[in-house]
């Protein structure tokens, strides 16, 4: 994924995990905050755009 905005669902692309983007950095702009759906970890996690992929 080249761009993502808050909210777009996303699935990570070697580990197969479903989320939602929560924060796009600008100073990181290759990278996401995720907060993984399966997760009951409350805090998103950081995830670089080369690992995501737009969830169907």
């Amino acid at each position: 994924m080249s761009r993502v905005i808050q909210g777009d669902p996303v699935r990570h692309r070697t580990d197969g995990w479903t989320g939602t983007v929560t924060q796009t950095p600008s100073k990181l702009s290759h990278h996401a905050w995720v907060a993984r759906d399966s997760s009951a970890d409350p805090y998103p996690e950081l995830v670089p755009l080369t690992d995501l992929e737009p969830a169907d």
